[in-house]
């Protein structure tokens, strides 16, 4: 019986580490497209990589960069209850907390939330623009081909895009 030269048994063994290392490569990539939390009309909630449609309630949009498995990862924030936290709910409201340390945070989280609120509204103004400036738009398909918009599915973004500036620009 005659045995294989040594290159030739070498040969799949670098072209499995290769795809290996490819597939791992392609794994840790950041994801770099908006995720949007909605609900229905009958109250299930979605995550998609595209807006609700006309008769879904968009409840928010991710654009973090980070990849899913990071964001599995990540600490998940507490849930919110309907009472106000306690005096252990956090180093600013211990019994050595004084009301100007409150007034301090509040004032920093209402900054945070101004400027969360000015972003939002500001990526919502954006794309209603592009769309509203596109001629023509496209979806991604499985194959990563374009498959472009009917007209009516291209007003049916546009009027979605700007129902989330009227909803997200509201006082603005």
């Amino acid at each position: 019986m005659r045995t294989p030269a040594p290159t030739a048994i070498r040969r799949p063994r670098r072209a499995l580490a290769l795809a290996a290392a490819l597939a791992l490569l392609a794994a840790t990539l950041p994801a770099a497209a908006a995720v949007y939390k909605w609900v229905d009309p009958q109250g299930r909630i979605h995550y998609s990589d595209r807006p609700p449609p006309p008769e879904g309630k968009l409840l928010s949009v991710d654009t973090s960069a980070t990849h899913p498995s990071e964001r599995a990862s990540a600490p998940s924030p507490a849930p919110r209850s309907a009472t106000p936290p306690g005096p252990a709910a956090g180093p600013a409201t211990g019994p050595a907390a004084t009301p100007e340390a409150m007034a301090r945070l509040k004032q920093s989280v209402d900054s945070d939330v101004a400027n969360a609120r000015t972003d939002q509204c500001k990526q919502a103004r954006d794309k209603y623009q592009t769309y509203v400036q596109s001629r023509r738009l496209y979806k991604e398909g499985p194959n990563k081909e374009r498959i472009y918009l009917s007209d009516q599915e291209l007003e049916t973004e546009r009027l979605q895009a700007k129902h989330e500036v009227d909803e997200l620009c509201a006082g603005n």
